[in-house]
């Protein structure tokens, strides 16, 4: 993009140094503001496990606030405001986010400049941490892979989600997408507070930034404190690219697990292609028509109508241009829902949904993207994955998109989608 470019007339976003972005979102309607900075790194299974404890560790203060203590007394002081980060993967990418939530000047007493201070706050857990002896402190690092550990058993111990773990896993076990974004739990015993130290120095390096604004603050304080921040970084061999190209099954790969699980779970990979906006929109829309909503096939008819599943529904990863579909079944009803699930994919291919069908699943989109605009955190993370996909369209924009793709483009992008993997967990069998 250039140097600054007006996405609609109240979202601007503009270079800020090397590999860093700027976005503000100007929005009135909110009382609060919120900054987000993402660091977007690629998915590696050597760096996932100190990436995702980033975030965390970072949490824990900084040189001016060393503590908890001290750092939630000024939270409290800046009246109520809210520090946190996350991890999470679109694509081929691991993006580690810390955010701050606060109160919009206007409803401060006094017109106090709550804005600059919690960008200041922001700025010091991430830039000037809380370090002993020069690294991250040993107390501080137990504490956090103790909860990263956590995190990663909490996901792989609800069934649903394990899954699909396991389904990308195994779909993309040749691409960085298939790497579980929070990494593995023998990686997190062996973090030390230099190796973590090394990979906030690299994140800070290397890392492709976008920074956000939204809400009805003043944006020019915040630009010009993180553009003096990484000014002072040497920023060097800085993340670029796109998302490992579309990739075409050779053949159907069907991998089955079995666990103490009651209830199975039947998970299904399909390789589409995410060539162009255009096709995205008509992708996405058949997704919907498939198993996206309540008036969909899979609901329809392999829920409602043969009740060979207890919940059957398909989503689209657009990075990635792979449609899911997620299922939970008896085990002995596996081949007739898969069969039956395909079976669908077979009739949206051949055109064999209705008009009601195609406009229901519009209006479905239509309010989801309409939605976007209801809440600080929404706006914020679809402009973070349009700007990642290259799409810089408003979500009335791609709204207005999707109300005007045909049946023919509908059709067309279906029959672009091959089945590339079966995954079923089921329960163990007598004996094991």
């Amino acid at each position: 993009m250039r140097m600054e470019d007006k996405v609609t007339d109240r979202i601007k976003r503009k270079n800020i140094g090397k590999g860093v972005n700027f976005t503000v979102i100007r929005d009135e309607k909110f009382k609060q503001n919120l900054i987000s900075v993402y660091f977007i790194m690629p998915l590696a299974r050597e760096t996932a496990s100190a990436n995702a404890m980033l975030p965390l560790l970072l949490k824990h203060g900084s040189r001016e606030y060393p503590d908890m203590t001290a750092l939630n007394r000024r939270l409290n002081e800046l009246y109520g405001a809210r520090l946190d980060g996350s991890t999470h993967k679109r694509g081929d990418y691991q993006i580690m986010a810390l955010f701050c939530e606060c109160l919009g000047d206007n409803y401060a007493f006094g017109g106090e400049k709550v804005l600059e201070s919690c960008a200041n706050l922001l700025k010091s857990v991430i830039f000037d941490p809380a370090f002993e002896n020069g690294t991250f402190r040993e107390k501080d690092v137990a504490i956090e892979k103790r909860n990263l550990i956590d995190q990663i058993d909490s996901v792989l111990n609800d069934k649903r989600q394990y899954a699909l773990v396991k389904l990308k896993e195994t779909m993309c076990k040749d691409e960085a997408y298939g790497i579980f974004e929070l990494g593995r739990r023998e990686d997190v015993e062996k973090l030390t507070p230099d190796k973590l130290y090394n990979a906030w120095k690299t994140m800070l390096s290397s890392a492709a930034v976008e920074i956000f604004l939204v809400g009805p603050g003043n944006a020019d304080y915040v630009e010009k404190s993180f553009a003096d921040a990484f000014s002072n970084i040497d920023r060097t061999n800085i993340v670029s690219g796109s998302s490992d190209g579309i990739k075409k099954p050779e053949k159907v790969n069907t991998v089955v697990e079995r666990l103490p699980v009651t209830q199975a779970k039947l998970v299904m990979g399909l390789r589409g292609s995410v060539a162009a906006p255009d096709n995205t929109d008509a992708l996405h829309l058949a997704t919907v028509i498939l198993g996206g909503s309540p008036h969909s096939k899979l609901f329809a008819n392999v829920r409602e109508k043969m009740s060979l599943c207890y919940y059957c529904l398909s989503y689209l990863d657009k990075q990635k241009g792979i449609v899911f579909i997620d299922s939970g079944i008896e085990e002995s009803n596996y081949e007739k829902a898969r069969g039956e699930i395909l079976r669908q994919l077979d009739e949206l291919k051949a055109g064999n949904f209705s008009d009601d069908e195609m406009k229901n699943a519009k209006l479905y989109l239509q309010n989801a993207l309409m939605q976007v605009e209801d809440s600080l955190d929404s706006l914020m993370g679809y402009y973070l994955a349009q700007f990642i996909s290259g799409d810089t369209r408003a979500p009335k924009e791609m709204a207005d998109a999707i109300m005007k793709v045909t049946r023919d483009e509908v059709i067309k992008a279906a029959n672009g989608v091959s089945l590339d993997t079966v995954y079923l967990l089921a329960g163990l069998k007598e004996g094991e």
